[in-house]
C-alpha cells in the first residue's frame, strides 16, 4: 500500500491542487463525474496541478468513455524550466516522450499506441542514476491500460515537481478519474502563518508586553507559526537597556512563562541581543560577543535553538554568519534577519535544503509613499526562490507572499496589515498605525523551490553548494 493517496473523481468541485482554467482558445468544463478538455486552436491546452510531486510516486489518469478522444493527449512533469512530457497523437497512434535536456537526443522515448480504446495512462517515476553526474536523476514508467508500454531512465530532472496534463492543438478528451500516490510528502500541506508587526516602543517591558498581545492574538487565530520584526523582544533602539543583559533575560523568561500559558499558542519567532563565548566566533579576541540572535519559542514556552543574524550591520552586533535552517511543525523554513535580504545565498542554501518558506524579520525604518507602490514592491519576493516569503517589518511594509503568479493565483500577496490597505485613514499615501496583525494559511506544495535546487544540481559543482548547507535543526 502506498503511504499517500489522493484522488479526485470530479464529483465535487475542484479544490485548490487545481488549475484547471478555460481560455479563449479553449474550454475546460466540469459536469458531476467528469472533465472535459476541448481545444479549438493549435495551442496548448493545459491543466496544472500542485500535488509536490516526488520519487516514487505513480500518477493515474482515467479516460471516460463519453466521447471519441482527439488531438494530441499531454501530461507530464513540470519544475520551473524542466519538464518530462508524454504526447499521444491519437490520430497516428503513436507515443513520444520529449525532456528539457537538450543535450540527449529527442525525443527520449518514441513508440506506437496499439491499444483500441486507451482507459488509463499511468506514470511511474522513481529515483534513478545519472552517470557521470554526482546525484540522482529519474526514470520514467509509461503503462497504459496497466500494460507497461516503455521505460525512460537516466532523466536529469529535479527531485520535486509539479504535474500537468492537456491537448496540444485542436481536439477533446474526457477524464473520469485522477489520482497521486507514492510516499508520503516531505513536508506539511498547508500551514497557517501570522504576523505580527510589532512597533519599536521605549523599553524592554513594553516591547514584551507588546509580543504577549500579538501571541494572544495569534492564538484566538489558529496561527501555528507567528513572525515578529527583528529584535522583537527588545526593540532595535538606541538605549543602554540594550547592553544590560541580566534585564533582557529576565524579560525573555517572562514572556516565555506568558506563551506557556496561552491556550493554542504558536511558535513564535523573535529576537534579541545575545551573548556568546568569544570561542564561538571566528578571530575573536574577547570572552563573550554580542550578536543579533532569533529563536522560536515553543508553545510550552521552551526556547529553540540560536540563530543569529547571518550578516549584522548594526553598530555593537557582530555577524553570526552561518545560515539559519530550522524545522518547525514538520516544514524546514530558512531564516534572515533585515540586511540579510540583500544576500540570495542566505535564502538559496536554505531552499535546497528542502526549505519552501522564507522568514524574513527587519527593523529597518518606515515605508514612504503611495501604499499601492509599496505592496507592487512586495509582490515578488519569493519568485527568485520559488519559495513562499514572510516578511514584517517594525515600521511596516510586511506580507506574507506567494511563491510566483499563475492563473490559479494571479495575486502573490498572500496577507498584508491594514496598514497597507484603504483601512489606512491617509490611504492611498502610507502612514504608520502602530501593532499591526495578518495571517495566511498557505499551500506549502506550491512551492518546488526549483531554482536553488537548479544551482544545487550544476554537475560537479554540486560538492561545493552541497558542503554549504547546515544540517536541519528540529524545533
Amino acid at each position: 500500500m502506498a503511504e499517500y493517496i489522493k484522488k479526485w473523481d470530479f464529483q465535487q468541485d475542484l479544490d485548490d491542487t487545481w488549475e484547471a482554467i478555460s481560455e479563449k482558445n479553449f474550454v475546460i468544463k466540469k459536469s458531476p463525474g467528469i472533465l472535459t478538455i476541448e481545444n479549438f486552436s493549435d495551442c496548448d491546452a493545459p491543466v496544472y496541478l500542485r500535488p509536490c510531486s516526488i520519487y516514487g510516486d505513480r500518477i493515474n489518469i482515467f479516460f471516460a468513455d463519453i466521447s471519441k478522444k482527439s488531438g494530441i493527449f499531454t501530461c507530464g512533469f513540470l519544475a520551473g524550466f524542466e519538464f518530462i512530457s508524454l504526447e499521444i497523437n491519437f490520430a497516428r497512434k503513436s507515443i513520444e516522450v520529449f525532456t528539457h535536456e537538450f543535450h540527449k537526443k529527442q525525443p527520449r522515448f518514441s513508440g506506437k499506441l496499439n491499444f483500441g480504446n486507451v482507459k488509463t495512462i499511468s506514470l511511474l517515476r522513481n529515483q534513478d542514476k545519472l552517470p557521470g553526474l554526482p546525484y540522482e536523476g529519474s526514470k520514467i514508467n509509461i503503462l497504459i491500460n496497466n500494460s507497461n508500454v516503455g521505460e525512460i531512465r537516466n532523466i536529469d530532472f529535479l527531485p520535486e515537481c509539479l504535474f500537468m496534463f492537456g491537448l496540444k492543438t485542436k481536439g477533446k478528451i474526457a477524464v473520469s478519474g485522477f489520482e497521486l500516490s507514492g510516499k508520503n510528502r516531505p513536508r506539511p500541506e498547508y500551514l497557517e502563518i501570522g504576523i505580527w508587526q510589532q512597533s519599536v516602543k521605549p523599553t524592554i517591558k513594553e516591547n514584551v508586553d507588546g509580543l504577549i498581545k500579538g501571541v494572544q492574538k495569534a492564538a484566538t487565530e489558529g496561527v501555528q507559526i507567528l513572525v515578529t520584526p527583528e529584535t522583537s523582544l527588545t526593540g532595535l533602539r538606541i538605549s543602554e537597556e540594550l547592553d544590560n543583559r541580566a534585564l533582557i533575560q529576565s524579560e525573555l523568561l517572562r514572556f516565555q512563562k506568558a506563551v506557556s500559558s496561552i491556550k493554542n499558542a504558536p511558535y513564535i519567532l523573535i529576537g534579541y541581543p545575545e551573548w556568546i563565548t568569544g570561542k564561538l566566533v571566528e578571530g575573536s579576541t574577547i570572552d563573550e560577543v554580542k550578536i543579533n540572535c532569533h529563536r522560536f519559542v515553543r508553545p510550552d514556552g521552551t526556547l529553540g535553538p540560536m540563530m543569529a543574524k547571518v550578516h549584522s550591520c548594526e553598530e555593537g552586533f557582530w555577524h553570526g554568519r552561518n545560515y539559519n535552517l530550522q524545522r518547525v511543525c514538520g516544514a524546514e523554513i530558512a531564516v534572515g534577519i533585515c540586511h540579510d535580504g540583500h544576500y540570495q545565498d542566505v535564502w538559496a542554501v536554505g531552499v535546497m535544503a528542502g526549505a519552501r518558506l522564507c522568514l524574513h524579520p527587519a527593523a529597518g525604518g518606515k515605508p514612504q509613499g503611495k501604499i499601492p507602490e509599496i505592496v507592487n514592491s512586495l509582490r515578488n519576493l519569493g519568485t527568485d526562490l520559488d519559495a513562499f516569503w514572510v516578511r514584517v517589518n517594525a515600521g511596516g511594509g510586511s506580507a506574507i507572499v506567494y511563491p510566483c503568479k499563475n492563473r490559479k493565483q494571479p495575486e502573490t500577496i498572500l496577507a498584508i496589515p491594514n496598514d497597507l490597505t484603504e483601512k489606512n485613514p491617509t490611504y492611498p499615501d502610507y502612514s504608520y498605525m502602530g501593532d499591526m496583525f495578518a495571517k495566511a494559511k498557505i499551500r506549502l506544495w506550491d512551492a518546488t523551490g526549483c531554482y536553488p535546487l537548479r544551482t544545487l544540481r550544476n554537475g560537479h559543482k554540486y560538492n561545493i553548494w552541497k558542503k554549504l548547507i547546515p544540517e536541519i535543526q528540529d524545533v
